[in-house]
């Protein structure tokens, strides 16, 4: 174009200096097509603002809204942020509780609710970089009658590249790690099996699996089990009125360093923190020699008398027990119980503080209550889980020795131990003069959901359970050896067990078949009890 062309001339085109029109030349044939073109934009235009202002976007929305969230109606403003998709701040207006700084429903509980395990949380965001959205797994607009939470294998296996159940998913940990079942119980199943057997049958019950469920209590839904309990299962037969302890040396107050235990009015006199029971104690239970020596009969299940000698033996034994004074047992188990080590330590803690209510002192009472305040916000984080629990800190085997004593007091104070714990023997072990910890929620599958009632119905229990062959011996086959029978086996079924029935063509063999990921929303005020003040 010429560069001295004036702004009302178009100008010339090429080297010949063509002219050029004034204006673009439209042929009438595209004229109507133009037309109808503009007039489609602005009725789009139109349609789009009406339903946009008046009809609230019914029209243009991607699809009906599942039931639970059909109170919302079709503002897409009550779930998206500018046009986008659903925002994770949009659905915690709604889902979480004021001042729940972690979220209930965030992915960091949902590690937490499955694992107990804080740790996890940590690596998730490690892995991922940063939350998920809760609209990644929860798909809406799928109509009216469809559920949310049902999260389809694609989406799982975007993050968790197993493939199917029946071909990539991995075997459950404990049975790929040959994880033992916990063998601080000394417990054999058919004997016991046995025993309850021919109680149950002069009832005129003769169904096997009954005895199984004499110990093993199904809970209230079916799913899973109550904890083992010594006065439900096992007091029966356990611990009569007739158990008595050894006769033991008394303690000499002027030679600490023989070995020997305290009597009940030495327990009294000394008043040490959870020692109330010392005055509530039958002394007719304790016979005490002129030679100097001390009896108890009966012995109950977790024995005060008991337990507080063996504190104080440990006491000799180690400089600094720590921690693990707090507790009745001592001793990791085949599941974590981290969570409820720091729980147990606390109830003992406030039972120390609550010896001191009846103390008139107003700086005592001043001291209880900001005692109790402190325990109140510890046992708020622990069972909200918003702390990380420090596995081990009730170890007593990392507590120092006392550099004090010979190797010689040493075995003579670890023989008193045995000795105290004669009636406790016959079920449990004793180790550092502490009584094992023993593991007594039966829950195996923590990451996944399985209903016992709903499999009930298809197997029996010794069908599935067979990693103990009881079935054999109980019809009279070969009597199992030792190792074949003791409470350090795993009696879990493994992957194997559960792709008989779990296939594409039988039962659902789906990921949310087992694994409901979500926090179980009837626990919700158990998650989270107060506002974080970490």
């Amino acid at each position: 174009m010429a560069s001295n062309d004036t702004p009302t001339q178009k100008g010339n085109f090429s080297k010949v200096r063509l002219a050029v029109s004034r204006a673009y030349i439209m042929p009438r044939s595209r004229r109507p097509m133009m037309m109808a073109g503009g007039v489609a934009c602005l009725a789009i235009l139109a349609f789009t603002l009406v339903d946009a202002t008046l009809l609230d976007n019914t029209v243009l929305s991607g699809g009906d809204l599942s039931a639970n969230h059909a109170i919302t109606g079709s503002n897409c403003r009550s779930c998206h942020e500018d046009a986008g998709k659903a925002s994770t701040r949009k659905c915690s207006s709604c889902h979480e509780k004021s001042g729940d700084t972690r979220g209930v429903y965030s992915m960091s509980a949902h590690y937490l609710y499955r694992s107990e395990d804080a740790g996890r949380v940590d690596r998730a965001v490690r892995e991922h970089g940063t939350e998920q959205e809760c609209s990644t797994c929860h798909r809406e607009h799928q109509g009216r009658m469809a559920l949310i939470t049902d999260v389809s294998d694609k989406q799982c296996v975007a993050c968790h590249d197993y493939g199917s159940f029946n071909s990539g998913h991995p075997e459950f940990a404990f049975a790929q790690k040959k994880t033992p079942d916990d063998s601080t119980l000394i417990f054999t199943h058919v004997r016991h099996m046995k025993f309850v057997s021919e109680k149950l049958a002069k009832s005129g019950i003769t169904y096997l699996e009954q005895s199984c469920l004499y110990c093993h209590n199904p809970r209230e839904d079916g799913k899973s089990f109550e904890p083992l309990d010594f006065d439900r299962q096992c007091g029966d037969c356990h611990l009569p009125v007739t158990s008595e302890t050894a006769s033991l040396p008394v303690l000499d107050p002027a030679n600490p360093m023989s070995p020997g235990v305290e009597t009940l009015g030495m327990i009294q006199a000394r008043r040490g923190p959870g020692t109330r029971w010392a005055f509530y104690t039958n002394p007719n239970e304790f016979t005490v020699s002129g030679g100097g020596r001390v009896k108890k009969s009966p012995v109950y299940h977790a024995d005060p008398w008991v337990l507080e000698n063996l504190k104080l033996i440990r006491r000799m034994l180690y400089a600094d027990p720590g921690l693990s004074e707090l507790l009745a047992s001592i001793g990791t188990t085949s599941q974590p119980r981290t969570r409820e080590q720091y729980l147990e330590a606390i109830a003992t803690l406030q039972a120390h503080v609550d010896e001191l209510r009846s103390r008139p002192e107003q700086e005592v009472q001043d001291d209880v209550a900001l005692l109790d305040d402190y325990l109140k916000q510890l046992r708020a984080k622990i069972v909200r889980m918003s702390v990380t629990l420090t596995p081990g800190a009730f170890d007593l085997a990392m507590a120092p020795e006392n550099q004090n004593i010979t190797p010689a007091q040493k075995g003579a104070f670890e023989d008193l131990a045995f000795k105290l714990t004669k009636p406790c023997l016959v079920c449990h072990v004793v180790d550092k003069a502490a009584i094992q910890a023993v593991q007594k929620d039966q829950r195996v599958l923590r990451r996944a959901e399985f209903s016992h009632r709903a499999h009930i119905v298809d197997r029996r229990c010794l069908e599935c359970h067979t990693g103990i062959p009881v079935t054999k011996e109980m019809a009279g086959g070969k009597p199992l050896g030792p190792l074949a029978d003791r409470a350090a086996i795993q009696n879990i079924p493994g992957r194997e067990n559960c792709i008989a029935c779990h296939t594409s063509s039988k039962a659902s063999n789906t990921c949310v078949s087992c694994h409901s990921f979500h926090p179980n929303k009837s626990n919700r005020s158990n998650l989270k009890l107060f506002v974080d003040t970490k």
